[in-house]
């Protein structure tokens, strides 16, 4: 009787020391992307105005949104290459969708001043 309870009691722990690994293993992406917009608008807090806290901002956004659609022009453009390499048609309309959807986001973050202004 007193194993069988030491096996549900072990049995308990383990389970949830298994769901506190699945929380952080979920989670831990969201929470380094906190942290890291938080260093990246950490010198934005010490601005002397509100004005100049805003235009950081804006010019914040407008820079990692430009590199984010960077990043999808170049996987659009290795999607297109590849599938150049297969001879598979629908890889190929894929690639030069996401390359001109990077293009379009890249044009977006140019024009960011437009918007927020």
């Amino acid at each position: 009787m007193k194993q069988k309870r030491e096996k549900i009691s072990q049995g308990t722990k383990e389970q949830k020391i298994n769901k506190v690994k699945m929380f952080f293993n979920r989670h831990v992406m969201l929470i380094g992307c906190v942290l890291l917009i938080m260093f990246a608008l950490s010198g934005t807090a010490f601005a002397s105005s509100a004005d100049d806290l805003w235009s950081t901002i804006t010019g914040e956004l407008e820079k990692w949104v430009g590199r984010l659609g960077g990043a999808v022009v170049f996987v659009g453009g290795i999607m297109f290459a590849l599938g150049w390499k297969s001879e598979d048609a629908e890889q190929k309309s894929r690639g030069v969708q996401t390359v001109m959807a990077g293009g379009m986001v890249v044009a977006l973050a140019a024009i960011t001043s437009q918007f927020f202004t």
